[in-house]
């Protein structure tokens, strides 16, 4: 190879490994005391937020997340005792159109989409079930394809990565949920064994809370939603199940009472793991709350955990997002109803808080999205 072309070659690999690849990115907060959605532009070099729209709803939403190529959103709604998904279309800016609206069996505490675009699967919390819809030309209808019952508090519904297995984390049973997705016609089945155990309840970190697998890596990751903590667990993609590996705390060492882990995210190469958790003890004015995000580094062969650090937070922190570069962090807590921004140290995973945002009302969800302009 000549000069030349090893130069433009080099080039192109710059462009095309570079986290700025991404030409502009939009960050979705569901605010549950506004009945709205606010979008933010994210600057792609200094991550800095400005609001640019707010979509008004006629009911309170709570989870979101996006159809398998981006172009739609589906919200979990709660009007008086009345649960829905509303399906929003994603205009070219990014801004939201309203699509259809379609009612639920109770309120959805997490949702996800098959891997052709044609079920929303979701899990109901107090009810202790799962169902799936069906998406007909992107919306959402009320259609039930499956309905099934487990245990109280199932807390949240992800895919592998084939789309062939689903795994739903219960906190109060202290079990992962495993069944194979059938896409035929959007029914589960138990697999063998239907569940795995979480941390032995004696110890200090168990009942699994939200779930994630590692972009690269044939491992899954839970934050553990009692006293605070992380499992790495072992996914084997032929059979669908998972064996648990190791637990780690995801609070300070000098934290003392009740606090609870919430949320977890990935960055997108699989470096690094971050769990939000929440400070649930009264304390004295004056005392500030403990809230934090704690961030691991996952090595690149194993998977295997090694903590960061941890970081301030807004309080009850119930939802943050990693932007799609890897760079940003964005935190909701949704009993300040601020939202802190933060730079991710490539080279260590520790966060560096440089911005705090106005959300509005009880911020639920927080995503970041592509858009085109």
């Amino acid at each position: 190879m000549n000069i030349r072309s090893l130069n433009i070659a080099l080039l192109v690999f710059s462009v095309l490994s570079t986290p700025c690849a991404f030409s502009s990115q939009l960050l979705y907060v569901s605010s549950s005391g506004e009945n709205t959605i606010l979008a933010y532009a994210v600057n792609q070099e200094t991550g800095a937020l400005a609001l640019k729209f707010r979509t008004g709803l006629s009911s309170s939403p709570g989870f979101m997340t996006f159809s398998p190529d981006g172009t739609l959103l589906y919200v979990g709604t709660n009007q008086d005792g009345t649960a829905g998904v509303t399906t929003f279309q994603r205009n070219d800016d990014g801004s939201l159109s309203m699509r259809g609206e379609a009612q639920v069996t109770s309120s959805c505490t997490y949702m996800s989409t098959a891997k052709d675009g044609k079920f929303l699967l979701v899990c109901h919390y107090s009810a202790g079930e799962i169902t799936i819809y069906r998406i007909v030309d992107g919306i959402c209808t009320s259609e039930l394809t499956e309905h099934k019952k487990t245990e109280r508090t199932a807390h949240c519904i992800r895919f592998d990565p084939s789309g062939r297995f689903v795994f739903v984390p219960h906190t109060s049973p202290n079990k992962v949920y495993q069944f194979r997705f059938h896409s035929q016609d959007g029914t589960l089945t138990a697999n063998d064994p239907p569940f795995v155990e979480g941390p032995d309840k004696n110890h200090k970190y168990h009942e699994p809370r939200h779930y994630v697998h590692h972009p690269k890596l044939d491992m899954a990751y839970t934050s553990n939603e009692f006293g605070g903590g992380i499992t790495a667990w072992k996914f084997d993609p032929l059979t669908g199940t998972l064996k648990r590996l190791a637990t780690l705390s995801t609070l300070r060492p000098q934290s003392i009472g009740k606090f609870y882990a919430a949320d977890i995210g990935l960055t997108p190469d699989g470096r690094f793991a971050y769990v939000s958790n929440r400070d649930q003890n009264s304390r004295d004015p004056g005392d500030p709350k403990q809230d934090s995000l704690t961030g691991f580094s996952l090595n690149s062969k194993t998977g295997e955990m090694a903590l960061v650090g941890s970081f301030p937070t807004p309080h009850a922190p119930r939802s943050f997002c990693i932007d799609r570069t890897g760079r940003f962090v964005y935190s909701a807590g949704t009993s300040t109803s601020t939202l802190f921004a933060y730079r991710i140290d490539q080279q260590t995973g520790s966060l560096e808080h440089f911005a705090t945002y106005e959300t509005g009302g009880g911020p639920m969800w927080v995503m970041c999205g592509d858009v085109k302009e």
